[in-house]
């Protein structure tokens, strides 16, 4: 496989990426002079050197894009785009509590699950559960302003997505997976209505700090089977039925 690099300005490479978008490594960037590599030739571009390398793809995949020039966004084939309204103030993955869950519905979420977002707002996890092959997913909230945010999201993903002005109370069904991204002011009033309404496994986000985290699992009754995760000082917890 060869490796070709390349030292130009972004200009020259928004120009190149608008006849083929191709997967880039970043090596280097000097103000608007950008230094970088791909597994295939940029169009009317010649390379500062080509290397031989190894198909180690293992090594190499890993520090591959997304990379942002001008107004576009070159992404590698296995990273799967969300694209959030930033008009909407309902959350936009940034926060660590939202980051955890998206990483643990791609762990949990199974081919054709039904999934119910608790507080979906923006409905970032209804669209990722979406796009890790869900069926049935259903986001409710007490805004309307959320509900509508989250259903414009899910058409701009090319997703269906159910949404319900509900609180966890009024749902009568189960689902397969259950995530809530909640203050735990919130938990305090509706965990107890949260915990009937998964058939696998609930996610369990937006818990803050050590003692917030004793508080949940003393109301959730410490669960036989639950797992924690945490990224700066925000919790996660996982049950399992």
């Amino acid at each position: 496989m060869k490796r070709f690099l390349y030292r130009l300005s972004e200009e020259e490479l928004s120009e190149a990426l608008a006849h083929k978008p191709v997967a880039l490594e970043v090596l280097q960037r000097e103000g608007e002079t950008l230094t970088v590599a791909s597994y295939e030739p940029l169009a009317g571009l010649e390379p500062i050197s080509t290397e031989e390398v190894g198909e180690d793809w293992k090594n190499w995949k890993q520090n591959f894009g997304p990379v942002e020039v001008k107004d576009f966004v070159i992404m590698p084939p296995w990273k799967r785009p969300v694209l959030i309204n930033p008009g909407t103030a309902f959350g936009t993955g940034l926060h660590p509590t939202t980051q955890m869950c998206i990483e643990l519905l791609s762990e949990y979420v199974r081919e054709g699950d039904s999934v119910l977002d608790v507080g979906t707002g923006s409905g970032i996890l209804a669209i990722v559960s979406k796009l890790l092959g869900a069926g049935r997913v259903l986001g409710i909230d007490i805004s309307k302003d959320a509900l509508r945010a989250c259903e414009e999201n899910a058409k701009l993903n090319g997703v269906k997505v159910e949404t319900s002005l509900e609180t966890p109370s009024e749902i009568e069904e189960p689902f397969d997976v259950v995530v809530a991204n909640l203050e735990m002011s919130i938990f305090r009033k509706e965990l107890k209505h949260l915990l009937p309404l998964y058939k696998r496994v609930a996610i369990f986000s937006g818990i803050y700090g050590e003692d917030e985290l004793e508080q949940f699992l003393k109301l959730a009754g410490t669960p036989a089977d639950y797992r924690v995760v945490s990224r700066e000082d925000w919790y996660c917890i996982i049950v399992n039925r």
